[in-house]
């Protein structure tokens, strides 16, 4: 697989945010549906929190500005934390307005209020987002 040119040095700054969920949005930086890696900037509105789930693969993120109070405790700005495969998040909220750095090597299981599996994030879901975003690029 040969990489284009935008997909080895991205403008962050030029890609827009693409809404994620309530209060959410995120800048797919990488989505490789080969490898199954990808990585998203993600902005999240104070007072937000996103869906229970359950890592299927190991993460790793780095808080930017705000603040995460997560399953490992509250990861602050400058934080570097790692998820192992098989992490449950039941509940993951943001206090103040957060923007993080997030690699997923593999798939995410969303979780539905009835504790079911409701959809999975994955490395085919956000090259589809990656692609939508290029397009509005122009």
């Amino acid at each position: 697989m040969s990489f284009q040119p935008d997909e080895l040095n991205i403008d962050v700054n030029a890609l827009p945010w693409m809404p994620t969920s309530d209060g959410g949005w995120g800048k797919v930086l990488r989505a490789c549906p080969e490898t199954g890696i990808w990585t998203v900037l993600f902005k999240q509105e104070a007072g937000t929190h996103v869906p229970p789930h359950k890592h299927l693969a190991p993460a790793d993120l780095y808080v930017l500005q705000g603040c995460i109070d997560y399953r490992g405790g509250i990861a602050r700005a400058g934080h570097f934390a790692r998820e192992p495969m098989g992490a449950l998040h039941e509940k993951t909220s943001f206090p103040e307005e957060t923007i993080y750095l997030f690699t997923s090597y593999g798939p995410l299981a969303m979780h539905g209020p009835d504790g079911e599996i409701a959809g999975i994030t994955d490395a085919e879901l956000m090259h589809k987002i990656l692609v939508a975003q290029k397009s509005q690029l122009g």
